[in-house]
């Protein structure tokens, strides 16, 4: 069920086993605010869909993500069960980001992301401030290994857009020749900095040898690496 994205995928490829979201910017048509408080949308595209019946069992929680220069980002998260069977029951999980002013009954649709718990854990939206620019995290951890990523995007008047994410490009074109990155690192948007494993040639999967540590710079809509530590073990 997850979306097919139209923004680029901040989420880093790493080999077969990494994390994706479904995410995309949407158009800002206005939408009821009834509406978007009170209907659950259908299980089919494009999102957020009204026209068609919702799932029966579809759960809405409605809350306020964020508020800036008079303007109110609220989030709209539906769930419904997933079509894949399993021990634990899995869902369909949707997000979608409506801005408003107070006091009107009208918002305009932003932003959503939306994938299947079969697949992808997806993590309630958040709003981190980087100064003055408003962040937007998805973040999204592999069912079966853990492993985790992101996509970014910025926040301003009425419009969302895509954050470029090169960390893990930049970290692998800073790192000496015999040593790779095999996982995404985690990062920290509030201090801009980051940490993670890295592998040598001759390291098992399980069993990274080398740290590293970096700095993040936000620039021109896109976030890069600077300042990268590598710490290896004694000789």
């Amino acid at each position: 069920m997850a979306i097919r994205t139209t923004l680029s995928l901040a989420i880093i490829v790493l080999g077969s086993a990494s994390a994706f979201a479904g995410a995309r910017v949407l158009d800002g048509a206005p939408v009821s605010l009834n509406t978007a408080q009170n209907w659950c949308v259908a299980p089919s595209g494009p999102l957020p869909n009204w026209d068609k019946p919702a799932h029966p069992e579809c759960e809405m929680v409605w809350r306020v993500l964020a508020e800036r220069d008079g303007r109110i980002l609220y989030s709209a998260r539906y769930a419904w069960p997933s079509s894949r069977r399993s021990e634990v029951p899995l869902r369909v999980l949707t997000e979608v980001l409506f801005e408003g002013v107070r006091g009107s009954r009208v918002v305009r649709r932003l932003y959503a992301v939306q994938d299947d718990e079969a697949h992808v854990r997806l993590a309630p939206l958040r709003v981190l401030a980087i100064g003055r620019t408003a962040i937007i995290e998805s973040r999204v951890c592999m069912s079966d290994t853990g492993e985790c990523g992101r996509e970014l995007a910025t926040w301003t008047d009425e419009r969302v857009e895509a954050i470029q994410d090169h960390t893990v490009a930049e970290i692998r074109s800073q790192l000496p020749k015999e040593y790779e990155v095999r996982l995404n690192p985690e990062i920290d948007l509030t201090s801009l900095s980051g940490s993670g494993k890295a592998w040598a040639k001759k390291d098992a999967d399980c069993c990274p040898s080398a740290a590293i540590e970096f700095k993040l710079r936000l620039e021109g809509g896109a976030l890069h690496v600077e300042e990268l530590k590598l710490q290896t073990p004694p000789a």
